[in-house]
């Protein structure tokens, strides 16, 4: 008589972001899960299946929990994991994906689990690991004028140890203190060996109104090629991927990099065309004359910056007054939560690298602890948190815009199409631009490409200041390594609402997350693999 046949899984983990909880992550679950069922059909009841998708969400990290740091969230995700495919029995495949914050502490927990050689020793094969909106290179703004340096010193303190790991401010004992962050990067290191064993990496990033999770660390790029991008001036720059125009683009299209200031237009049909999506960066004239430099600086930039500033006055002084109060009280109560929390777990164990303490037991929290990290039951009162927490991504999000600086004289990107190219005229030609890939500028710096640049006059090069980035050569470091494993990139060009945050995996429901859909349908359909 024949064996009876053992339903096999695959266990898919969906992990979500800071302050975050499992109905964050409803949508991109459901679609995934009728996506599998379209795929492979419903089964008529005793039919015995090889293979059923089961998608779990984590839950040990929700709400102000995810202050307590990536590796002691990390640590519960890893956990979660380990007690899932337990209770199910017959876990044969394995997939993971993140959102926000959710990925870096996605990417802990596999390197714990790849340092215990968990799946290996149950012979779980690794298929998909995705990031949304993931900071893989931390959330430390870029530049070093004095507000960008109050914000990256002030900010930190009160989002907990999590806020700390994320603007790089940590330093992990017997590793000469360096960030953890960074050491996560870092080849040899688990996590790095982790993602290495996944079949499939992916990543989402939006390149517009998403200034924490920026193009540059969500799509770990060197340079930042949608410096002047916005919700109108975009859509004919790029080239998307074939049945989810104009939201998830394709960066491995060429793209053209231009002198501003030396733009003119000889086919008044053409200067039509550009019109509408281009006049904001291109700045081009009827009648096709050149762009006036003081012009475009302080009209077009000086005026855009102030009102920056106005919006995050307006934001603290008279919209949201007590939503200050709340942040910042909030901030430093629940920052105190998390230490008391960390300290209880961490009290046999100091903070030290991942060898030396993965194998800590997951006490349940002390009853006092417990009463400091209960979390909200009433459903009034999580609509109110949940309100609050958004009203807190919109103020980060202001502040970031308002501190950023650029020079918006030096260059304007658009897509490498004959239709839109430019007509040659006595003072312009091919040597007056720079033809390049999205992806190339991910990996390459700009002075490599500039001298890639055959037979072209340096001089009439366009200046690519606002395609380069101010940061760290620790984030430098950081961007190198983790583009070196084979990442499938996905920028995504989100313009019907300003919470391109939240819209892009459809964290709750909105009638502008729309393009959001698209994208989840673009990862479920095309990205999220079976086999």
């Amino acid at each position: 008589m024949s064996e009876p046949c053992v339903k096999k899984y695959h266990l898919v983990v969906l992990v979500h972001g800071l302050w975050g909880h499992g109905a964050h992550l409803e949508y991109i679950s459901k679609a995934l899960q009728e996506h599998y069922v379209s795929k492979f059909g419903l089964r008529k009841e005793g039919e015995f299946t090889d293979e059923e998708i089961v998608i779990y969400t984590t839950h040990l990290n929700e709400g102000y929990k995810t202050y307590d740091g990536i590796d002691v969230c990390g640590v519960r995700v890893a956990r979660e994991i380990e007690d899932r495919i337990e209770q199910l029995g017959a876990v044969t495949k394995f997939s993971l994906c993140g959102y926000s914050l959710g990925g870096l502490i996605s990417r802990y927990a596999a390197g714990l689990l790849h340092r215990r050689q968990f799946f290996k020793k149950k012979d779980i094969e690794l298929i998909n690991f995705t990031t949304f909106c993931t900071p893989h290179v931390g959330v430390l703004a870029p530049g070093k004028n004095v507000a960008v340096n109050l914000f990256n010193a002030i900010v930190p303190t009160v989002l907990g140890n999590s806020g700390k790991q994320m603007f790089l401010k940590d330093k992990v004992k017997r590793a000469n203190g360096l960030p953890l962050v960074y050491l996560m990067g870092m080849e040899g290191s688990v996590f790095y060996r982790a993602l290495q064993e996944f079949r499939y990496i992916s990543l989402y990033a939006n390149v517009i109104n998403d200034k924490r999770t920026a193009w540059w660390t969500s799509g770990i790029s060197r340079n930042d090629p949608f410096f002047d991008v916005t919700e109108q001036n975009g859509i004919h720059r790029f080239s998307y991927i074939k049945g989810y125009e104009p939201i998830v683009l394709d960066h491995m299209k060429p793209i053209k990099i231009f002198r501003i200031e030396d733009v003119e237009i000889a086919d008044k049909s053409i200067c039509e065309k550009l019109k509408g999506e281009h006049e904001k960066t291109h700045v081009v004239r009827e009648n096709g004359s050149k762009v006036d430099r003081r012009e475009y600086f302080f009209f077009k930039y000086w005026i855009a910056k102030i009102g920056r500033w106005i919006l995050v006055f307006l934001n603290l002084v008279l919209i949201a007054p007590l939503w200050v109060v709340w942040f910042l009280i909030s901030g430093f109560m629940e920052t105190v939560k998390s230490t008391v929390r960390v300290t209880t777990f961490l009290r046999k164990y100091s903070h030290q690298l991942i060898q030396d303490f993965y194998d800590i037991p997951l006490e349940p929290l002390s009853e006092a602890s417990s009463d400091l990290s209960a979390t909200l039951t009433n459903e009034y009162e999580q609509h109110i948190q949940e309100s609050l927490n958004d009203q807190t991504d919109t103020f980060i999000e202001s502040l970031y815009d308002a501190i950023e600086r650029k020079n918006t004289l030096a260059a304007a990107v658009r897509e490498s199409s004959p239709d839109l190219d430019l007509v040659p005229n006595s003072t312009s030609d091919a040597s007056d631009s720079i033809t390049t890939t999205i992806r190339e500028l991910e990996t390459t710096s700009v002075d490599h490409i500039i001298s890639r640049a055959k037979g072209a006059n340096l001089k009439k090069l366009p200046p690519l200041q606002n395609l380069r980035l101010a940061i760290s050569p620790r984030q430098l470091d950081i961007i190198d390594s983790l583009n070196k494993l084979a990442w499938q990139k996905f920028p995504i060009y989100i313009r019907n609402t300003s919470s391109s945050h939240a819209c892009a995996i459809v964290r709750h429901e909105d009638p502008n997350f729309e393009e959001g859909k698209v994208v989840v349908k673009h990862w479920v359909e095309e990205v999220f693999k079976f086999e």
